[in-house]
């Protein structure tokens, strides 16, 4: 039951100021969010299903911001739950829904994607588009960072008012039921203020390559046959043009002669290469297709080998996905899992549907409809597979026995990172488009989502572009990536390895609860030392700065994180000096 002001609770800090805003990316990566003060640290174990735990509150000129942890456990921010979020917009008990000492002008159910807002006395039924709401990730997870437009009704009170001071209440039911976990434990929210103080502008990204040489690939799914269909194809064609792309990879696309005759069309002066069409996938290539094939029993992924060797040094492997949608959680499982032993055959055994070389640079990117379990972003990543006894042991894909990377881009003119986007939809935009890649094998140069509804006048009329066009498209963004050509980069011959670092396995490995991680610069450099959970997900900096040539020693004591303690599991670190990386894994016991 929820607790007066004379329960036995602690309190950190309950009525905590925000004094200055902060440049947050609703991307679910959280590093921004290490310089926001908290705002209000709950107890643990006071709860029934979800055990809040951390509250940090921000702001810039356009959202008012909201980091929320858990204790344990992973939860569905938009779907299986109950948690309610309260804001009394004004800081006025008199004003908006009364409830446990504020007057809550917006009351908001993640669980249910709707909520209410209380305007002199009337009750008001709001959805995400009347929030401008954005949640990442939009996968389980315990932790959230949460955006709402502070120009909404609810906050903005109808127009009558700049909103200044505030309060915040997270229940982990509707609030009147007084049961679950609460934060605050207290009645009377936790207060926050807006101030003057002005968030710089994201620094826009420009939409052409850093080098001419850096390879292009472009991920979309055009909606139901988006560019054969006449009313939105010249909104396409202005996208691709603008960007300029080596190779598109599409999902829902129509027939395969169709479209690259009409891609072909739109690029004159460049000879294009198409896939035979695999279910609804399709890659398209400036580069001569060697090999292409449906990979899975769904086929819902296929992949293609691409003739870049004269631009690579090797041909390029391209995996495009479409995956089950919506809440076909268990058919997205096995069809990761399916894709995880078939990658595993053809790496160990040589069993694919064609012959590849070992070290073969490979991106696998498409619409992965990742809008449920975290696993299964796992499963691609590091090869953990759940159904073994039909799909077979675990096995981490990349070429160098590690896991592969997830590309977190952003928006090239705002600090977004959704790559889907239905305005009419309970769903609020989230990311279900995706780019893994090898970077055993493959550097990255500029990568970016282009949404032209945040773009300025001056640069659209730059690129040829209309402020509707990737709205009127398709309701998902374009996902742009680029291969940096570095002959540096890639999986070698053991007499062609840089010689600019060596990095040794840690010991002990598996370990509990320290483990000591060595290396050896042959030259004075800036060193990054990142530990990685499994998901992607950073959990400490363990270097981050110039260090003397010769041998590095790092102990990493995992009992303590940022003041939690870690649980036993696989974690990933990575070791970046100037052009060159290593990472590894290692297990933490219990």
């Amino acid at each position: 039951m929820f607790k007066s002001t004379n329960a036995f609770c602690i309190i950190i800090l309950l009525f905590s100021k925000i004094y200055s805003g902060h440049p947050i990316c609703i991307d679910g990566l959280f590093e921004d969010w290490d310089n926001v003060p908290l705002a209000y640290q709950d107890s643990n174990n006071d709860h029934l299903n979800a055990d809040y735990s951390t509250l940090k509150i921000t702001y810039d000129s356009e959202f008012l911001f909201i980091y929320l942890k858990f204790y344990e456990n992973e939860f569905l921010m938009q779907n299986w739950n109950e948690f309610h979020l309260y804001i009394d917009a004004d800081n006025n008990l008199n004003t908006g829904f009364n409830t446990l000492g504020i007057g809550a002008e917006l009351i908001w159910c993640f669980g249910e994607r709707s909520g209410f807002q209380y305007m002199n006395g009337q009750e008001t039924e709001i959805y995400q588009n009347d929030l401008k709401l954005r949640i990442a990730p939009t996968v389980t997870s315990n932790e959230f960072e949460i955006a709402i437009d502070r120009e909404s009704f609810p906050l903005n009170m109808n127009n009558t008012q700049q909103m200044i001071q505030g309060k915040i209440i997270c229940s982990e039911f509707e609030a009147i039921q007084e049961i679950g976990d609460f934060i605050p434990n207290e009645i009377g929210g936790v207060q926050f203020t807006i101030y003057e103080d002005s968030v710089l502008d994201p620094q826009i990204i420009s939409l052409e390559r850093i080098n001419e040489s850096d390879l292009r690939i472009i991920s979309y799914n055009t909606l139901n046959e988006g560019i054969l269909d006449s009313e939105r194809q010249n909104h396409y064609k202005s996208i691709l043009q603008a960007l300029k792309p080596d190779i598109i990879a599409l999902q829902e696309h129509g027939e395969w002669d169709e479209i690259h005759d009409v891609i072909q069309s739109w690029f004159p002066q460049q000879e294009w290469y198409s896939s035979w069409t695999y279910r609804d996938l399709i890659i398209l290539s400036r580069f001569p297709i060697i090999n292409d094939a449906s990979l899975i029993s769904s086929g819902r992924t296929m992949v293609a080998l691409l003739d870049t060797d004269s631009e690579l040094g090797k041909n390029l492997l391209v995996f495009n996905s479409h995956l089950s949608c919506c809440d076909n959680d268990e058919d997205r499982q096995e069809q990761v899992d399916e894709f995880s032993g078939v990658w595993r055959d053809w790496v160990k055994n040589e069993s694919g549907p064609f012959e590849l070389e070992f070290g073969t640079p490979f991106v696998h990117l498409g619409d992965f409809n990742y809008v449920g379990y975290s696993q299964q972003i796992s499963t691609i990543i590091n090869g953990d597979i759940v159904n073994e006894d039909e799909y077979g042991d675990d096995f981490l894909p990349d070429w160098d026995s590690t896991g592969i990377i997830d590309l977190f881009s952003r928006h090239t003119h705002k600090r977004m990172g959704y790559t889907w986007r239905n305005d009419g939809s309970s769903f609020n935009p989230g990311k279900l488009d995706y780019i893994f890649y090898s970077d055993a094998s493959i550097d990255t140069g500029k990568h970016y989502i282009l949404n032209t509804l945040t773009m300025n006048q001056d640069d659209l009329e730059n690129y040829n572009l209309n402020i509707n066009d990737t709205k009127m498209a398709s309701d998902h963004l374009p996902l742009v990536f680029d291969i940096l050509v570095d002959d540096n980069v890639g999986i070698k011959k053991s007499d062609e390895l840089p010689s600019s670092f060596y990095v040794c396995n840690n010991y002990p490995n598996p370990f509990n609860p320290t483990t000591q991680i060595d290396y050896n610069l042959l030259e004075d450099k800036y060193v990054n030392v990142i530990i990685y959970n499994v998901k992607g997900k950073r959990v400490k900096t363990l270097v981050n700065k110039i260090q003397t040539l010769g041998f590095h020693s790092l102990r990493w004591d995992a009992r303590n994180d940022i003041g939690e303690k870690v649980s036993a599991g696989v974690y990933i670190y990575k070791i970046q000096t100037g052009k060159y990386t290593a990472t590894k894994k290692m297990v933490l016991l219990k």
